[in-house]
């Protein structure tokens, strides 16, 4: 969820986890799609607009359900050392409205739980706050689950922030009134008619964490987050209603502040695993293997993920192309400008035995149709050559088509879309441990086993 306009906001200190121990902090998640997710929410009775059957996976309604949180999010716009660390509540998440990836957190004392987005394209955590317009506690979409917004006055650790704080910082979306008003904030997603944001005031409060792997080794760190008065747009219908966590390279990302936090040694570097069946695993302080694949991250404003590729290799076609790409764990379908995508998709379309088709309401352009009796599929690979020479695989560039009377496959598309940015989304992502090094500048990637 790409964001833009930061607000009068913090630095210092750090937005989710730091202590007196040492090092990596780490978490699973799951795509709010998934089967383990299915699973859980079954158990749970929730309803289909969180696990929809009307949306079996592979189906037409599956893919353009992710397609419109896309679109949604879009327009206009081991070298680690030491232990794994994890929320207080464990290290598992899980990816539901939106099509973000959620984990439950802690907050002050005595504690208050949430349930709140990890996102890589924005830089902000907020949790809904002293609400004067806020996605409702409870819903039926939310199924027996009902939320709750963060009370300033019902933890004893809670302070707010203000403008002469040090931990706070104005920029030209907004301004501090005096020196002794409160810290304010304002975040945007999207712009226009797709456009949404959350605004309030910056707090500081204890953050529960544990090392990953135990629950009795509960400690807690005081951290700045937002305390998120107005949301609107997508915010109040679904996405992230119970707060979200950004994961941007800014200076105050989670990621930033963890490791500017005194209080332990950690590198400002994280990885996340993307499992085939949406499970995975997010660990702060982690900077990969000496064996895993680097290219340069770019500098820009924004604080996205943005890389230099130099070709588009489709199976044995090289094409020589060079553009800036954004590598974004929010975005369900990767997408590319016009030219880019073209090639793209002739490359692999003249390389595949299979006939093209075109299949009513799908996201996808470039569609292949499967015979009944076909025992397999030969698809040309999709790699990336990127600056310093390091190839980057999609290791699952095709999604299936299933037919939702029968259940089985019929097509395979190609799974990118027409975009106004180049993005590298999850689906190219998935089989991959991605590491996000903030301090030297790098994104690191190697194929993995997210369950080892």
């Amino acid at each position: 969820m790409m964001s833009y306009s930061s607000a009068s906001i913090l630095l210092l200190l750090a937005t989710a986890l730091t202590s007196c121990y040492a090092n990596n902090l780490g978490l699973d998640f799951h795509h709010r799609f998934s089967d383990k997710v299915r699973e859980w929410t079954d158990s749970r009775g929730l309803p289909p607009a969180w696990n929809p059957e009307e949306a079996p996976h592979g189906s037409v309604e599956y893919y353009r359900a992710l397609l419109k949180h896309d679109l949604h999010r879009h327009r206009g716009r081991s070298l680690a050392a030491g232990e794994l660390y994890a929320f207080a509540r464990g290290n598992k998440t899980y990816e539901y409205l939106g099509n973000l990836h959620y984990a439950f957190v802690d907050l002050g004392s005595p504690s208050q739980i949430f349930l709140v987005a990890l996102d890589t394209g924005s830089y902000l955590f907020w949790v809904p706050c002293n609400c004067k317009q806020c996605a409702p506690t409870s819903d039926s979409s939310y199924g027996n689950i009902t939320f709750r917004n963060y009370n300033l006055s019902a933890s004893t650790t809670s302070k707010t922030i203000s403008c002469s704080s040090n931990q706070c910082f104005t920029d030209s979306s907004t301004t501090c009134s005096s020196k002794t008003a409160d810290c304010t904030y304002t975040i945007k997603y999207g712009s226009g008619n797709y456009s949404s944001s959350s605004s309030g005031i910056i707090v500081q409060d204890y953050l529960y964490l544990t090392k990953e792997g135990t629950t009795s080794n509960v400690f807690y760190i005081p951290i700045l987050f937002g305390c998120g008065e107005v949301q609107t747009g997508d915010l109040l219908n679904g996405g992230a209603p119970n707060g979200l966590m950004g994961l941007s390279s800014s200076n105050i990302s989670v990621p930033s502040m963890i490791a500017y936090n005194a209080a332990i040694s950690i590198t400002n570097s994280f990885s996340m695993c993307f499992g085939k069946d949406g499970y995975g695993r997010l660990n702060f302080g982690d900077k990969g293997s000496k064996d895993q694949n680097e290219t340069s991250l770019n500098s820009n404003p924004s604080a996205h993920y943005n890389i230099s590729l130099t070709e588009v290799i489709v199976g044995t076609t090289t094409n020589k192309l060079s553009f800036n790409a954004i590598v974004d764990s929010g975005t369900s379908y990767s997408g590319f400008t016009d030219s880019i995508y073209m090639k793209l998709a002739t490359s692999f379309s003249a390389q595949v035995s299979e006939q093209r088709i075109n299949i009513s309401g799908i996201p996808f352009e470039y569609c292949f149709e499967i015979s009944a009796n076909q025992a397999n599929t030969k698809i040309p690979s999709v790699s990336f050559a990127t600056q310093g020479g390091s190839t980057f695989r999609a290791l699952y560039p095709t999604v299936p088509i299933y037919d939702e009377n029968t259940k089985t496959q019929f097509a395979y598309c190609l799974g990118i879309i027409q975009y106004d940015i180049n993005i590298i989304g999850e689906n190219f992502l998935v089989g991959q441990r991605i590491v996000f090094d903030i301090e030297k500048q790098v994104l690191g990637w190697k194929p993995y086993n997210c369950y080892s």
